[in-house]
């Protein structure tokens, strides 16, 4: 399968664990700004090779999570910004327009780890 993104943790923001807790992994490029990036998984960013999709796969790692719903600015958002919510609670229809919805347990994030779409 192509993938569509693909980049690697850098920096975990001092409160980004406890979002995890609430089965969200907030993401942000480099150019993230302070007041946000201490909630944020901040990551390299990559150019979007096409969109991601329902029914497509996310990658965090070895783990693999199904892509249940997208929300309308999700694209546009990680391409410009490499910004998006991701939701572990299996919905198939979008809660918020920036935000990704996968099945699966919510992981725990390493600095170096990879993040991928296909």
């Amino acid at each position: 399968m192509t993938k569509l993104y693909q980049s690697t943790i850098k920096h975990v923001g001092e409160l980004a664990e406890e979002a995890l807790a609430d089965n969200m992994m907030i993401l942000f490029g480099e150019m993230a700004p302070a007041d946000a990036a201490e909630y944020c998984f901040i990551h390299s960013h990559d150019s979007l090779k096409g969109n991601i999709n329902v029914g497509g796969t996310l990658q965090l790692g070895s783990n693999e999570y199904p892509i249940t719903a997208v929300g309308e600015v999700v694209n546009k958002n990680l391409s410009e910004l490499g910004h998006i919510t991701i939701r572990f609670d299996s919905l198939n229809e979008a809660e918020y327009p920036g935000c990704l919805h996968v099945s699966g347990s919510v992981p725990h994030c390493n600095i170096g780890e990879t993040i991928s779409f296909s």
